[in-house]
């Protein structure tokens, strides 16, 4: 019996081919999951191609949520994964698809958890990118990377079918921060470190990249983001009397 990720959802940001979207819903009936979200598409997932391509998940294809805009698309998320070939010092630490479901299954089946891919030909932008809580990479030949789209949500498939944990929901996962609560966090840092110059004007993303892999990693909770917010506001407080 494959194990059920009720509050999982497959992410597709900018999916071109609508044959892809098609294979990647195959992909998905095949290790039960049941979610699928599409972020200004270019390509219609209802064309017939679509539906050819999925081989009989078509209730997937129609049940699928469109969305224009990444940050709504991702606002009640509490982890959000996203999924890169990229590994820069931007980058790290990147976990593979057993790790990264490892951390998955730490939080429980009932935790709404995105595992977010890019665009056929290019993957996640760095702006993308940066929704991520965590990033994982599948390892591929470094000389050979490009895999195809369904190919690899199959692969995380495949990953969280193999896990049989019991449906349990640990108390700590509803106090998580969601995605848009950690986003209004990574602003207000950045509004308050650049107000007092404590990022470099030429690359202010520098520093942020790697506060946002630390606290990705930490799962932060609701009270742990006011908190960090309140500290912000002390310091914003503290330099407008200066």
């Amino acid at each position: 019996m494959i194990t059920s990720w009720p509050e999982l959802a497959i992410v597709l940001v900018e999916p071109k081919l609508n044959k892809n979207v098609g294979a990647v819903a195959r992909a998905m009936k095949n290790f039960n999951l049941g979610r699928l979200l599409l972020v200004s598409p270019g390509c219609d997932h209802l064309s017939d191609p679509a539906r050819a391509l999925s081989c009989g998940a078509d209730d997937l294809l129609e049940r699928a949520e469109v969305f224009t805009d990444l940050d709504e698309a991702l606002a009640d998320f509490k982890l959000v994964v996203g999924t890169t070939a990229r590994l820069g010092k931007y980058c790290q630490p990147v976990y593979t698809p057993a790790q990264t479901v490892e951390k998955i299954d730490e939080l429980g089946r009932q935790t709404a958890v995105a595992i977010m891919f890019g665009r056929e030909d290019f993957g996640l932008a760095r702006e993308q990118r940066r929704h991520s809580h965590i990033l994982s990479s599948i390892p591929l030949n470094p000389d050979f990377s490009s895999m195809n789209l369904a190919q690899s949500v199959l692969l995380y498939g495949y990953e969280l079918g193999r896990k049989k944990s019991a449906d349990r929901a640990p108390q700590s996962t509803t106090e998580l921060a969601t995605h848009s609560e950690l986003q209004g966090m990574y602003g207000h840092l950045r509004k308050t470190l650049n107000a007092n110059d404590f990022l470099d004007k030429s690359n202010p993303d520098h520093l942020l990249e790697y506060l946002r892999r630390l606290f990705g990693r930490a799962s932060m909770t609701h009270r742990e983001v006011r908190i960090i917010r309140g500290i912000m506001g002390l310091i914003d407080h503290l330099s407008g009397k200066r």
